[in-house]
């Protein structure tokens, strides 16, 4: 609500006007991985199917290393087990099974469900979770044991919400399903409520709409009908859908957005118009059976520490950060450790009277002071060569993370523009992209805010998964392919009842929504699967599933070069989604005429930076003031209320006609 107050004012319009004429407000947060971070959850129960209880302390090999580097995943000296979101003392087997094809092998035993409620209602839970196995098949069982449970929490006058995993999840892999449940009951509840709470201040001033939040894999959802596990890499998230809006307006199909903000390096991919989307992302340290859009992230922004390795005496900057409290040392709130941002600030880049539009005043003394005794001293260098170190390496950190992520798939840095954004993206930008190929590298003005300005960019969308049990041998017979093919439909067909039922509950008319149909496909006895547009909104014969699996291969050869196909291995098909959009009003950047490229109206003063291991006097221009068709050569800075750009010699800043700056050079 202050940063809304902030912009209003900046506006000059009136809290009545600017709040009644307020279309769409989009909202991104962190709350559900802070309560992760922090563990500052509830206190949920869980409901198993007896004999895997132990299933959140054994998790799986994978969850044990995923939040390892990569240099100490080649050699763990043991594994990392996560502390579970559940104690083992608050988990309770339950007697029944379903089989994987569906069917009841053992009966549901009531009488346990109640008792295991009553026993950990005793215990103080205010959430249960139920997980059967195989339940995303057939849910009877867990439906059956969330109204046993909600009665006998009802008969002791307690409101006890109640999650289902084949409600959240309803996918294969126990543990990421159980991850998804526990997580949306250990941090949803609170979630849930601070939305609420920010909608409630929202209508108090006069907004008369919903308030709209940022989902994981994409578009925006009405607060009031989103699951808080949706929300919870809603910031990276906005900056990718940003960046292929960006794209569309300029006509680019490939670009690779950059993230730089005070924690985290946040590094996606749009490639021919696409997003990937991690089918089993990571958050906290958690494996989750969740899509979400692919974000690499990296310890690696304004709040990164550096420190001296004790063992090698080199300088090593992360992943460990300040964060925001206390911060960087130059914060003045009790921060000891020398960060990115106080070598910066030592390195003359940062205006200390104008960092975030003057509400923060920078100690350039006290960061010195933290340089010089933890890493200059102990190196025998300068102060502003340990500075300097430090910007280098980070630097280096994060782009070694875009070229691995551009390589990996087997693409080239030559066919994509970078988009750099965030509070620190601008001051590093030219660091990071150093002697890279790129077709372009391009930032912006309001780069601190960029993921909002993606939010705003974003269509309403909601997206629903389903599991299935589809294999299809290399030598199916023409009538099996066809029972897959009408199993397909008939997932499609229930999930476009429940998207359309949501969507017109939420005022869109059904002429409004748009469908895209997903299919999650393999090859035969591979781990991993693809998500699928289906060129087809029925399979309804075989040759509607030879489409389908055309655009598997199709995507997959795009991926991992076409020799990689191998349809000698049959396909597998354990799930199928659906994505429900409707478009909205979206932001407009309009072009403006471009004047001289002479910027010299923008110069503020000429003041000392480091540049070609010494100081030199660098030009400094206001972003407001400058103009499209201003051109700024380095050595120079461009100073905003929410960011730095940083142009060393040989680069220049272009504005064009949008205000977006290209880095040439």
């Amino acid at each position: 609500m202050a940063s809304l107050n902030q912009a209003r004012e900046a506006a000059g319009i009136s809290a009545e006007a600017f709040f009644h004429g307020l279309e769409v407000v989009g909202y991104g947060a962190t709350t559900v991985l802070n309560a992760l971070l922090t563990r500052s959850g509830g206190r949920p129960g869980l409901l198993i199917t007896r004999g895997f209880e132990d299933l959140l302390l054994m998790e799986r090999g994978k969850q044990s290393w995923v939040t390892l580097s990569r240099t100490d995943r080649i050699h763990p000296v043991t594994h990392r087990h996560q502390v579970p979101l559940i104690p083992r003392v608050r988990v309770r087997g339950i007697t029944e099974r379903i089989t994987s094809r569906g069917e009841e092998l053992v009966p549901l035993r009531e009488a346990e469900v109640e008792a295991a409620t009553l026993e950990l209602i005793d215990q103080g839970i205010d959430s249960l979770v139920i997980l059967f196995l195989w339940s995303f098949l057939a849910d009877r069982h867990e439906q059956r044991a969330k109204a046993l449970a909600l009665a006998a929490a009802t008969g002791r006058g307690i409101s006890l919400p109640i999650f289902c995993s084949s409600d959240i999840s309803p996918t294969l892999r126990e543990l990421p399903r159980a991850n998804a449940a526990t997580v949306e009951a250990f941090a949803g509840p609170s979630t849930l409520q601070a939305l609420a709470t920010v909608e409630d201040d929202l209508h108090r001033d006069g907004f008369r709409g919903a308030l709209q939040v940022m989902q994981s894999a994409g578009g925006l959802a009405p607060a009031r009908h989103v699951r808080a596990i949706d929300t919870a890499m809603s910031g990276p998230v906005g900056g990718l859908v940003g960046t292929r809006y960006i794209g569309e307006l300029y006509g680019f199909n490939n670009l690779i957005s950059t993230d730089v903000g005070g924690t985290s390096f946040d590094v996606g991919l749009v490639t021919d118009g696409f997003i990937g989307v991690d089918r089993e992302p990571v958050l906290a340290g958690l494996l989750l059976s969740l899509p979400m859009m692919e974000v690499a992230s990296i310890g690696a922004g304004g709040g990164t520490i550096a420190r001296i390795d004790p063992l090698t005496q080199r300088l090593v900057v992360g992943p460990a950060s300040a964060g925001a409290d206390p911060g960087p040392v130059c914060y003045g709130k009790g921060g000891t450790e020398p960060t990115v941002t106080d070598a910066d600030l030592v390195l003359g880049y940062l205006n200390p009277h104008m960092f975030i539009g003057g509400r923060i005043q920078l100690d350039h003394r006290a960061a010195v002071e933290a340089i010089r005794d933890r890493i200059a001293h102990p190196l025998g260098l300068t102060v502003e060569a340990a500075a300097a170190g430090i910007r280098d390496v980070i630097d280096t950190r994060m782009r070694e993370t875009v070229v691995g992520l551009v390589a990996v798939r087997g693409f080239e840095l030559k066919d994509y523009v970078l988009l750099a954004f965030g509070g620190a993206g601008p001051t590093h930008v030219c660091g990071y992209t150093y002697g890279l190929p790129l077709r372009g590298v391009l930032t912006f003005p309001y780069a601190a805010a960029f993921s909002a300005f993606g939010a705003a960019a974003a269509d309403y969308e909601h997206h629903y998964h389903r599991a299935v049990n589809l294999v299809i041998p290399p030598a199916a017979s023409e009538g099996d392919r066809k029972a897959v093919a009408g199993s397909i439909s008939t997932a499609w067909a229930r999930l476009e009842e429940q998207a359309l039922g949501q969507m017109q509950t939420e005022g869109v008319s059904r002429e409004q929504v748009r469908l895209r149909h997903l299919a999650m496909v393999r090859y035969g006895r591979q781990l991993n699967d693809l998500v699928v547009t289906s060129p087809v909104a029925r399979c309804e014969s075989v040759n509607d599933l030879q489409q389908v699996l055309s655009a598997f291969e199709d995507l997959y050869a795009r991926i991992y070069a076409k020799g990689a196909q191998f349809p000698q291995a049959g396909f597998e098909i354990f799930e199928v989604g659906l994505v429900a959009s409707a478009i909205k009003v979206k932001p407009r950047l309009k072009p403006q005429p471009l004047v001289d490229p002479d910027p010299l109206d923008a110069q503020i003063d000429v003041r000392p930076a480091w540049f070609n291991d010494g100081f030199e006097q660098a030009r400094r221009f206001s972003w407001r003031r400058l103009q499209p068709g201003h051109r700024v050569n380095g050595p120079a800075v461009i100073e905003d209320s929410t960011t730095t750009l940083v142009l060393p010699s040989g680069k220049s800043a272009r504005l064009d006609q949008y205000r977006s700056v290209w880095i040439e050079g």
